[in-house]
């Protein structure tokens, strides 16, 4: 009787719109801790590899002599990371490669999602989330298996499938279950207390197993996760596809002609630019600066993540009480504080302060500006939600592909510190943008 009993609850639980939360929520979690897990490892584990091979070098270089001299760019450390001057050259050109690879998953997602918002509008939303899944547990393992920069590229590529899948597909899910507008931008809120989550732990994570256990088994560990939420969907949901007996919705290139729906898609895309920036650039900057242990490159973000996350989730209670777009313009203006204050850090403690300032900012500007994406098409538009969510997730693809590339590029010619001072008046200058959408 009992038995039954909790299989009837559980039943129950699983058909609730508190489960449709939690499945995002999880959803968005692995997905960002596979996105920011790379953010502390890959910097630090290419340039160990670098100074491997010219050790290698200098090895076989040296055996025909009597002598064997330290190599020129050699310098002792046990758990921290410094270099030396005679490395620079190196690391120069290290954040344009390092660019690349970060961009190479949104420049992905952000193709995918022009098929996966339609797909998700004809055929619902547990194939696409299904799919999503597995193919972020691919990347995972091919993480784990990668050993060369190609390898390593192409699997944050894969990635960007997945997560074009897993996110479009879960925030329409949520949308389509919500349609008071107080309670979905609430759901929302909470469900991207995953994302926040992901970014929080992702690079926390990474570091301490890279450093007791090694890359292989961070990406193992991302991968069983992933494996978990395939075999969750597949016991607790059916997968139906189904095709709309009514027209399929407002196609993906019409929501992208509506000036409010592109504003909203800019401010995301503009806001978030900050973080893809500083995920690119700071672990390079803190190696030349900080000398920083494998595990403080990945604790840095934490006050970045821990305040995004704190942030959304005091917008899902009171944001549509406030108007949302004064969110908005208030989390740019604490973007262009942080970014103005952040480059003085010369130490781990110190990057706390700006860190903090930065992802209150972000967190102001996503928790404000989703929720407004469904209001806009219930309005102006039908009431289906793949496309207009998969516009959101290529706002934010956006954001992490220029993030990484200008990062790369400006931190080569002119420094980290000018890079964030840049992006703090670029902020300033487009902050007043917002206030269109009074």
């Amino acid at each position: 009787m009992g038995c039954s009993s909790c299989i009837e609850k559980l039943k129950a639980f699983t058909e609730s719109n508190t489960f449709v939360i939690v499945i995002v929520y999880a959803s968005l979690m692995v997905d960002n801790m596979l996105l920011t897990a790379v953010v502390p490892i890959l910097p630090e584990y290419f340039y160990q590899k670098h100074e491997q091979e010219l050790e290698s070098r200098s090895t076989h270089s040296t055996t025909a002599t009597t002598e064997t001299p330290m190599p020129a760019t050699y310098v002792p450390r046990n758990d921290t990371i410094c270099i030396h001057q005679a490395e620079n050259d190196y690391l120069a050109k290290e954040p344009i490669y390092i660019g690349i690879l970060f961009a190479s998953k949104p420049v992905v997602q952000t193709l995918a999602n022009f098929a996966v918002g339609p797909i998700t509008d004809r055929i619902g939303f547990d194939i696409p989330l299904l799919a999503g899944y597995i193919i972020m547990a691919a990347s995972a393992i091919l993480f784990a298996l990668g050993k060369q920069y190609g390898v390593l590229l192409l699997a944050r590529a894969v990635q960007g499938v997945g997560s074009a899948c897993a996110a479009t597909a879960g925030m329409a899910w949520l949308a389509d279950r919500y349609t008071d507008n107080a309670e979905r931008g609430r759901a929302m809120g909470i469900a991207l207390g995953g994302l926040a989550l992901g970014v929080l732990t992702g690079p926390t994570f990474a570091s301490v197993i890279y450093q007791l256990a090694g890359k292989d088994w961070v990406f193992i560990t991302l991968a069983i996760l992933a494996l978990a939420l395939v075999v969750v969907q597949l016991t607790t949901r059916k997968m139906k596809v189904f095709r709309r007996s009514d027209d399929n919705g407002t196609p993906i290139f019409t929501l992208l002609a509506d000036p409010y729906i592109l504003t909203v898609a800019v401010c995301v895309a503009v806001g978030n630019s900050v973080i893809g920036i500083v995920e690119a650039g700071q672990p390079i900057w803190m190696i030349k600066t900080m000398c920083p242990s494998k595990w403080e490159l990945g604790i840095a973000f934490l006050p970045i993540s821990a305040t995004y996350l704190l942030t959304i989730n005091l917008v899902a209670v009171i944001g549509h009480k406030v108007t949302r777009w004064i969110f908005c313009l208030l989390g740019f203006y604490c973007c262009v504080l942080g970014s103005v204050v952040y480059p003085f850090a010369h130490n781990v403690l110190e990057v706390i302060g700006p860190g903090a300032i930065l992802g209150i900012g972000v967190g102001f500007v996503d928790s404000s500006m989703l929720p407004v994406m469904a209001f806009l098409v219930d309005k102006r538009h039908k009431p289906v939600y793949g496309s207009v969510y998969a516009i959101t997730d290529i706002a934010f693809c956006v954001a992490f592909t220029i993030g990484p590339l200008i990062s790369g590029g400006v931190i080569t010619a002119i420094g980290f510190e000018w890079l964030m001072w840049g992006m703090a008046i670029a902020l300033f200058i487009f902050a007043p943008i917002v206030c269109v959408l009074r």
